[in-house]
């Protein structure tokens, strides 16, 4: 895999492209002042991207062989990631924090969702996100759900929520970093990314803000 370092510069360039996009495509119906995006390196408080617009349903298979919808969790919280089932620098530690969120939530968390889209174009094969699902150590998380499918049906699913995947020449996947709140009517609601645990970084970490978040939208409903 890619470098700690050369990674994160491809993430930031990620991220604002991102984040940029957003914010074109939904501008008409956002309307959280400001809960806008702050520079990852900064010192800005961040609490993520408010969004107001649907999320764009697909179909895929899980590490169980079993055909998804993220339609089929209407009524519930999906925390929507994108992840390479073998990068070892930021998926695991996009995992660890998803895990983090899941504890913090307690019987919370049976409203909730984690659902994750493949975004290696190299590795699309279930053996590759049942293997991840095993190693990151979430086989015990009932509401757990590592998807693939072909690449076209992948990159069709990068491009419905504006994810960057590229392949260097070294064969090395980097695909832009984040996570979707989709609420439990199937609207977008947030995009969070944000580093994990840094010296120079004094807001939450993105386990925090998704609790925090996943909170907010069940009192919402309620």
């Amino acid at each position: 895999m890619v470098s700690r370092r050369r990674w994160i510069l491809l993430a930031i360039g990620l991220v604002s492209g991102l984040a940029i996009s957003l914010a074109l495509a939904l501008a008409p119906s956002r309307a959280i002042p400001g809960d806008e995006p702050a520079d990852p390196t900064g010192s800005q408080t961040y609490t993520g991207m408010a969004l107001d617009g649907p999320a764009p349903d697909f179909q895929l298979v899980d590490q169980r062989g079993e055909l998804v919808k993220l339609s089929d969790f209407r009524g519930r919280i999906v925390v929507l990631s994108f992840l390479d089932p073998y990068c070892d620098d930021v998926c695991p530690l996009t995992v660890l924090h998803l895990r983090r969120a899941q504890q913090a939530l307690g019987e919370e968390a049976d409203g909730a969702v984690f659902l994750a889209v493949n975004a290696n174009p190299r590795a699309t094969a279930l053996h590759d996100v049942a293997e991840a699902t095993r190693h990151w150590g979430l086989e015990s998380m009932p509401n757990w759900y590592f998807l693939t499918g072909e690449e076209h049906e992948l990159r069709a699913v990068w491009q419905a929520y504006w994810v960057e995947v590229s392949v260097g020449a070294d064969g090395d996947a980097t695909h832009t970093p984040g996570v979707f709140l989709v609420d439990p009517a199937g609207r977008l609601r947030h995009y969070l990314s944000t580093p994990f645990e840094d010296e120079r970084w004094s807001g939450p970490l993105l386990s925090e803000l998704l609790v925090d978040h996943i909170r907010q939208l069940r009192e919402a409903e309620d």
